[in-house]
């Protein structure tokens, strides 16, 4: 069955639109019940839908209350939908793992829309993720990195007034001889390539899906 990922976007964005969490759990159900897999539904529906939520939260269509419920409607499409079918979905399924990734909203930054996009990404492509959630300082970072056994720390910032924490968290590594356990990417509207270069973050990533790219290389896991 040929899907429609036009019409199923419009109904997605829809539903974030008016915070209708049934009605886009239902979508994403029939989708996947039409033939999807998790992590084409996620590509070709939530990437895009998010995407444009963001546009309009930045021309000032919605607010941020209408971003939560957006970020708490998709995390319920995760929790209800997604997740479950990844457990029988075989093209999510590998014998070898994909690696670990921790990922953090550095301290001030109370945004989790992009990060929660990374983590659901990297979840159907399948990576173990560890999400701290929102405002997390630089030590707690660190610890839970070395708590966990992470491969990759992932950390996210919408305000540039918070870049320095990221910059604070990859010294902090370094003071305290970690710094080579750990690949370190950054993203999100604040950082830039250029950024990430200074601070000596390994990499920069600008979208759910180059994040995803990343963190294969950096882990060297099998595409």
């Amino acid at each position: 069955m040929s899907i429609n990922w036009e019409d199923k976007q419009a109904s997605l964005l829809d539903s974030l639109l008016k915070g209708n969490s049934d009605d886009a759990v239902a979508l994403a159900r029939a989708t996947l019940e039409d033939g999807a897999s998790p992590a084409e539904f996620f590509e070709r529906c939530i990437t895009p839908v998010l995407v444009e939520v963001g546009n309009r939260f930045e021309t000032l269509e919605i607010f941020l209350p209408e971003m939560m419920i957006a970020a708490e409607i998709v995390q319920a499409i995760n929790d209800e939908v997604i997740n479950p079918a990844l457990k029988h979905d075989s093209t999510a399924t590998r014998s070898e793992p994909q690696g670990k990734v921790l990922l953090a909203t550095v301290q001030g930054d109370l945004h989790d829309i992009g990060k929660s996009m990374v983590g659901l990404l990297l979840k159907v492509n399948g990576f173990e993720v560890i999400d701290l959630g929102i405002d997390v300082a630089p030590a707690t970072i660190v610890e839970e990195a070395e708590k966990q056994a992470v491969d990759v720390i992932g950390m996210s910032a919408l305000l540039t007034t918070c870049l320095p924490f990221m910059k604070d968290t990859v010294d902090y590594l370094v003071e305290t001889g970690m710094r080579d356990k750990y690949n370190v990417i950054i993203g999100g509207a604040a950082p830039t390539a250029d950024f990430a270069e200074k601070i000596g973050a390994d990499a920069f990533g600008n979208s759910a899906a180059e994040a995803v790219s990343i963190c294969r290389k950096l882990t060297k896991a099998a595409v």
